[in-house]
């Protein structure tokens, strides 16, 4: 879709910013803008090619001047200052990646839309082949939650109730990283951490919207993780069984004890 006014007026400011250092040969925006997607509510993320490296010793430079561009209230330096993180005073957000030459070469030119480009070259068109989980990306996400389910009855023996309902919601997060890897969606398919109804199907949707909110109560943390626990097991075991990843058999049954010992929780 095409930019909004602001996005544009953004894009332009950082544009006009960078191109006026010579020591930026080139710009590309990226995320879900730069693949032509996003929305009104979208950031603008830009990828900075710097000719004269270090790549982090022009991004903490640009964390000191970042008003330059526009107005700003909020600036984070990330990624070992290579990535500027920044809010304005109207709340639009943006990303300055900043990269070195070589570093360009691990991009994908169809995922970027160019902005300029000063050099003799720009990111290559990267083969593209089908997501495939993994049995180990698999199996990393049953062990954590597993564990976090495990947990539980720290939480219930000291009536950590708020502790409890931080539990529920690494168990949420969790299955909704297991729904995107059943859709088959690779990280770079999954873009910003603030959408995801474009990532889900309807049924999964519904299924995690099915989820008992979890007050901070021993009624409503039992309900919320027998509930979460429903849902997560049987999906986990069926991608498991598709992607031939081995079942934690004994983590699983030695969880299942301490629940049923401790709390006399049983999970379904």
């Amino acid at each position: 879709m095409p930019l909004t006014a602001e996005q544009s007026a953004l894009l332009a400011a950082i544009e006009q910013t960078l191109w006026n250092d010579p020591r930026i040969d080139g710009l590309w925006l990226s995320g879900s803008l730069g693949q032509g997607g996003g929305d009104d509510y979208s950031d603008v993320d830009v990828i900075a090619r710097v000719g004269d490296p270090p790549a982090s010793r022009i991004g903490r430079e640009y964390a000191e001047r970042a008003d330059e561009i526009v107005p700003v209230v909020l600036v984070n330096l990330l990624f070992g200052d290579r990535v500027l993180n920044v809010v304005t005073r109207t709340w639009e957000r943006f990303d300055i990646l900043f990269v070195e030459p070589p570093e360009l070469q691990m991009y994908d030119s169809a995922r970027l839309t160019q902005i300029f480009n000063r050099g003799a070259s720009g990111p290559p068109m990267q083969v593209r082949f089908a997501y495939q989980p993994s049995p180990e990306t698999i199996l990393k996400i049953v062990n954590e939650f597993l564990r976090v389910l495990g947990l539980f009855p720290v939480a219930v023996g000291r009536g950590e109730w708020l502790l409890a309902q931080a539990g529920m919601e690494l168990l949420r997060r969790l299955t909704i990283d297991l729904m995107l890897e059943e859709n088959r969606l690779s990280t770079a398919d999954r873009g910003g951490a603030l959408h995801l109804n474009t990532l889900l199907t309807t049924e999964q949707r519904q299924a995690l919207e099915g989820l008992p909110a979890v007050t901070a109560d021993r009624d409503s943390a039992f309900a919320g993780n027998r509930a979460v626990a429903a849902l997560f097991l049987p999906r986990a075991r069926r991608l498991a069984a598709e992607v031939g990843a081995a079942w934690p058999d004994a983590f699983e049954a030695a969880t299942r004890d301490q629940l049923k010992l401790r709390i006399g929780f049983s999970l379904p």
